[in-house]
């Protein structure tokens, strides 16, 4: 390819990057005319999303020496290629075009400059349970997607303003999930507002919205689940709320879904509220119900389930009870993908609470988003403390 050839598609790449993203209706880079060339294509399946990323946090923080940034920026990308080979390898995942891991190779591209030593995340086999393939590539996407910071790209997009139809766009295509919450707790959505940048928090509005139109209760349970706190509302251009425009559409099951959201929300608050003030009694009531697992299962707005926060109130009794109840809460991970297990070892009580864990499955291996094992906070308890103190302002 012709030096000349490469100037021209670079340089139109970089007067183009709003136009990448910009569509009013979702479409994939290569829609855009600067990659119909044979030889744009090739750059396209290749370079085209470090690139972009990269060219475009060069113009947001406007580093002192640009082109060192952008060499750093594809060093790191480098350094993260053989990690993603080796999940692939480890999950045993078929070739499928839409698996969970061709996603978290393609989200892993956009991901900014990372630490280049001790702090790089390599996920390997043993973080995950061993029986449960899908279970451990679900696992390497949410870490492949986000920095030890608990951003992920969507966090850093909400941050800088956008052409209408921008972020829906990277939405849909990227599949992110909307639900992440860095370190201080706020989603993308919240970015998007601390920023001053209302329209893109729109965007992510519009992305919930359309989910209500399809129709499907799925992915509004998984919102609910995760703890994602703008749901119920939302509403369209017209100022339709969500409510409205899914009973419009005659769709039962999602109209009693929502319904019944608000309730199941004020009873999780209640539990975790129980939990915090020991009361094992109240606790087994509010768990002794059909949807007992959901609501142990679910996040609340700091990314913490039901069992997190017993782990952190050091209550054995109650850590017993809610595993009983509901063993898969073992697996569940905070904002920083921290398991119970990684609470417990940095609490006073972790010799006794860590056993009941141990003993029904927790995993001594699994790695928060900074590389870290549970064992890691046995020694480094500054984190852990921090999250007992907010439980304890909680009550």
């Amino acid at each position: 390819m012709e030096g000349n050839q490469r100037n021209e598609f670079f340089n139109e790449i970089i007067g183009n990057i709003d136009d990448i993203f910009g569509q009013a209706q979702p479409v994939s880079f290569q829609a855009n005319p600067i990659f119909k060339t044979e030889q744009g294509k090739y750059l396209a399946d290749s370079l085209a999303d470090p690139l972009i990323k990269a060219l475009t946090e060069i113009a947001n923080k406007r580093p002192r020496d640009p082109v060192a940034y952008l060499t750093n920026y594809l060093q790191s990308f480098m350094g993260e290629r053989k990690p993603i080979t080796e999940v692939q390898v480890h999950s045993g995942s078929s070739g499928n075009s839409n698996s969970t891991l061709a996603i978290a190779k393609a989200n892993s591209s956009r991901n900014g400059p990372g630490p280049a030593n001790a702090d790089l995340i390599e996920p390997d086999s043993r973080s995950f349970p061993e029986d449960d393939d899908a279970e451990g590539a679900l696992a390497v996407q949410q870490m492949e997607e986000r920095d030890e910071h608990g951003q992920s790209m969507l966090h850093f997009a909400c941050a800088r303003s956008h052409r209408r139809g921008a972020l829906y766009t990277l939405i849909e295509e990227s599949s992110i999930d909307i639900t992440y919450r860095d370190e201080l707790y706020r989603t993308a959505r919240d970015v998007s507002l601390q920023a001053n940048q209302p329209n893109n928090a729109a965007e992510i509005d519009r992305f919930v919205l359309a989910q209500a139109v399809v129709g499907d209760v799925e992915p509004f349970e998984q919102l609910a689940l995760q703890g994602y706190d703008h749901i119920l509302d939302i509403e369209d251009d017209s100022g339709q709320s969500i409510v409205d425009v899914v009973q419009s559409r005659q769709n039962e099951a999602l109209t009693k879904f929502l319904a019944n959201l608000r309730g199941l929300e004020e009873t999780r608050e209640e539990l975790h509220q129980m939990i915090r003030d020991n009361n094992l009694e109240r606790v087994k009531e509010l768990t002794d119900a059909p949807n007992a697992k959901w609501l142990v299962r679910t996040k609340n707005y700091y990314g913490r389930t039901a069992l997190h926060i017993a782990v952190l109130k050091e209550s054995e009794e109650m850590v017993q009870h809610i595993v009983k109840v509901c063993p898969e809460a073992l697996k569940i991970t905070d904002n920083l993908e921290r398991t119970v297990l990684h609470y417990a070892m940095g609490t006073n009580a972790l010799e006794g609470v860590s056993r009941i864990l141990i003993q029904n499955g927790a995993k001594r291996t699994a790695k928060d988003l900074k590389g870290r094992q549970p064992s890691y906070y046995f020694i480094n308890k500054a984190d852990i403390l921090r999250l007992q103190e907010e439980e304890e302002e909680s009550r």
